[in-house]
């Protein structure tokens, strides 16, 4: 894509996906966030959706985001200003639900998962607004490789979504393809 046409594109989006339209609350609530607490552990997998964020259009799956723990108070993530480090309870507060996953790693799996996460942030990745640029990575993709570097292979998905004029059909992870990989620890579906 042209670079001037990818800075519009990415300005649109980042902008699309703050947009919030909520007829009621967010559900996850304190009982929600203390109980995943004992879930918390290096290597797990963390996903969330919202019911009201309008890029919802946009990421196919009842699952919208993922991310890795790196440590009992910080996850790694992809969003629209690059793979940044926020706390667990950051990541999961004013959501509608979200689940925990332990992937089955090999016995150093999860320290290597997470050496890549840090790896990510380390090299600024950026995100990836078109869902196939090589050195860019959109949050699903960002978890599906730091599981590879874990020993864990992460399947893809062609998926047609989005909304015209803006509908793609791409061959993309998706959450779904992550918690199949994944024993479920902890679920809140609000």
């Amino acid at each position: 894509m042209n670079p001037e046409l990818y800075s519009i594109y990415k300005r649109v989006m980042t902008w699309f996906g703050d947009i919030m339209l909520a007829t009621s609350p967010p559900k996850t609530k304190a009982e929600q966030i203390l109980a995943m607490a004992p879930y918390l552990i290096k290597g797990n997998v963390i996903c969330r959706y919202y019911t009201y964020y309008l890029d919802g259009i946009f990421i196919p799956g009842e699952f919208t985001h993922s991310s890795i723990v790196a440590g009992k108070d910080k996850v790694v993530h992809s969003v629209a200003e690059g793979v940044q480090i926020i706390h667990p309870i950051d990541f999961v507060k004013d959501t509608d639900g979200f689940l925990i996953g332990k992937p089955d790693y090999s016995e150093s799996g999860a320290d290597r998962a997470v050496d890549r996460a840090l790896w990510h942030i380390d090299n600024k990745s950026e995100y990836d607004f078109l869902f196939n640029e090589p050195n860019k990575v959109y949050c699903h993709e960002l978890t599906a490789d730091c599981l590879k570097y874990g020993g864990i292979d992460i399947m893809r998905t062609k998926k047609t979504f989005g909304i015209f004029p803006f509908q793609f059909t791409k061959v993309i992870y998706l959450a779904d393809n992550i918690i199949q990989k994944c024993r479920i620890e902890y679920v809140f579906r609000g």
